[in-house]
């Protein structure tokens, strides 16, 4: 096991280093960065082997038994201390709900502020649901462990248990130190490698669209996430992976492939950038230390209607390998160099994560699954995918609730299911442009319009709408030109059109064909509202495509030229 010197004390990694930057500027009444997991134990369990076997693992994992200070030069220290964890039980077999408690608790346990500068970073809760149902939470603080180093100490705690419960000496912990990992560090950084891995980041983001989002306007993320979670059976999954299979290709790169595509259906843009969160671990000796190490780089991808399907696989599998290649390279370095803004977000894009831990976990007699409780808080959109090889095939979609509301992220996640299930049907021949980014739901009342009885004619018109939406929220975007990127807010649309419409008068012809602007037909539409009235069913104005005359709709009112 790991000796700890009360005394030692290190420089936090460049990982950390973002981390304790982005928590101080936070709130103090949460912690983002707090985020747990659960082992669903199911069998016989012996409750106070158990809450010894975490006590004897955390022993081993310095990460786990650290505190951080700030230094007199203002960069954060990390100091290295014998924490004794201690480790609680939770009796919730009473409750109506026992696991509807439990998840009720443990999201309650991750929305808390926790102090760096005392610690602990790590805990352990042990909750009975029954008697042969058992859940061991741990939660964590970012700073301290990732994805991967969490699971290397459920691990470690399940062999320990093994050994215990079978009256079996514990064999003797491998991990690594972090002054190791740290040293690894320091020579990347004055390497040669680096500088090659700068120059490569920099041309692959040259240009590039900037942040893509489903909202109107961009925000830091939240203390905590909106989420929705779909969960593919056996079968499903089975299908999902034969798929993937058929076209050569991880199931994983169809997962991304429908991010992008989702992406690129949002924001209009053939140039998509996801976030795309890699293990940051490159060598033998970084997979032996449970530490924070995770990195979150751009994944650039190109979107051409006219590929097929197989092309853009092909291309997801070239650029993800390219990233893994260049995956030392700090994203939060990347960013500030990138020029990206200073608006609180700290990735590049939708973020799209696929965690394929096969735990397959046993603890003595019983078998264990483990599921995520919270992540780290979600900018904008994220899709996240677990396979904990139980044969199930989790999906978590989260949002930033400062810029998303729920019905938002239901459409997102009922158009990514969508076409993630076109992708898994698809033959390698078929063009992208041939798949639907909109669901059946969606279209429904697009070709249900127009059809039936006539209605009432609705309280508000078009230019109402959008005068009341000026008013509301003039700097949120309104449009966005698909070839070039440039977004108009709606007080900008609105000063663009009455500069326009001022120019016109009634029976004056101006033919404004198909290729005019977006401000240039609303403009034309803004002024023919005011000039004809809603009532009239003629018009003596010269519409965008060069038309005298609206035609009125069922109602009477003039709805198209």
């Amino acid at each position: 096991m790991t000796s700890h010197d009360q005394a030692t004390e290190l420089p936090v990694s460049e990982a950390q280093l973002g981390i304790w930057l982005a928590e101080q500027a936070g709130s103090a009444s949460s912690s983002p960065y707090l985020w747990g997991e659960y082992a669903e134990i199911t069998g016989p369990l012996e409750v106070g082997l158990l809450c010894t076997a975490v006590r004897l693992a955390a022993r081993e994992a310095e990460a786990v038994n650290t505190t951080f200070t700030e230094a007199s030069d203002g960069r954060p220290r990390q100091h290295l201390r014998q924490l004794e964890p201690a480790v609680a039980v939770h009796d919730l077999s009473g409750a109506d709900d026992p696991h509807g408690a439990a998840l009720s608790w443990m999201r309650a346990e991750l929305d808390r502020p926790l102090e760096l500068r005392d610690g602990p970073v790590h805990g352990a809760v042990v909750l009975r649901l029954a008697a042969q149902r058992h859940l061991l939470f741990q939660w964590a603080h970012h700073i301290a462990l990732d994805g991967v180093g969490m699971t290397m100490l459920t691990t470690r705690i399940a062999v320990i248990y093994d050994h215990l419960h079978r009256g079996l000496p514990v064999p003797a912990g491998q991990w690594g130190g972090l002054a190791g990992l740290l040293a690894e560090e320091d020579g990347y950084r004055s390497s040669a490698e680096f500088d090659a891995d700068r120059r490569w980041w920099h041309e692959h983001l040259a240009d590039g669209p900037g942040f893509l989002s489903m909202a109107a306007r961009p925000a830091a993320a939240a203390a905590s996430s909106l989420r929705l979670t779909t969960t593919f059976g056996e079968a499903k999954f089975a299908e999902l992976r034969a798929a993937a299979d058929r076209f050569g290709r991880r199931w994983s790169r169809l997962v991304i492939a429908a991010t992008a595509l989702h992406t690129q259906a949002m924001s209009g843009s053939r140039e998509v950038v996801l976030s795309l969160p890699v293990p940051g671990r490159f060598s033998g000796f970084s997979w032996t230390v449970p530490s924070m190490s995770a990195n979150v780089l751009p994944l650039r991808l190109r979107l051409d209607p006219a590929d097929t399907v197989a092309e853009l696989l092909g291309q997801v599998c070239d650029r993800v390998r390219s990233v893994l290649a260049h995956q030392r390279y700090r994203g939060e370095r990347l960013r500030r160099e990138a020029g990206y803004s200073e608006d609180g977000r700290r990735f590049f894009g939708p973020v799209v994560n696929v965690q394929k831990f096969a735990y397959g976990l046993s603890f003595g007699d019983g078998t264990a699954t483990v599921h995520n409780v919270a992540a780290p808080p979600s900018e904008d959109f994220s899709v996240v995918a677990y396979d904990r090889g139980d044969g199930l095939l989790r999906f978590d979609f989260d949002a930033n609730p400062a810029n998303h509301d729920r019905a938002v992220l239901a459409a997102a996640r009922d158009r990514f299911l969508h076409l993630l299930e076109q992708l898994v049907r698809a033959d390698p021949g078929t063009r992208i442009a041939r798949l639907e980014t909109t669901t059946p739901a969606e279209r429904a009342p697009v070709r249900s319009a127009g059809t039936g009885a006539a209605g009432s004619a609705p309280a508000q018109d078009l230019v109402s709408r959008f005068a009341e939406r000026v008013a509301a929220a003039p700097e949120a975007f309104a449009v966005r030109a698909p070839a070039t990127g440039e977004r108009l807010t709606y007080r900008e649309l609105d000063a663009r059109a009455e500069a326009l419409a001022g120019s016109w008068r009634p029976g004056q012809v101006r033919s404004l064909r198909s290729g005019c602007s977006s401000s240039a037909r609303w403009a034309w539409w803004s002024r023919c509202w005011r000039w004809c009235g809603p009532g009239r069913r003629t018009c003596r104005c010269t519409g965008p495509t060069g038309r005298t005359g609206c035609a009125p709709s069922r109602t009477g009112r003039i709805s198209r030229c």
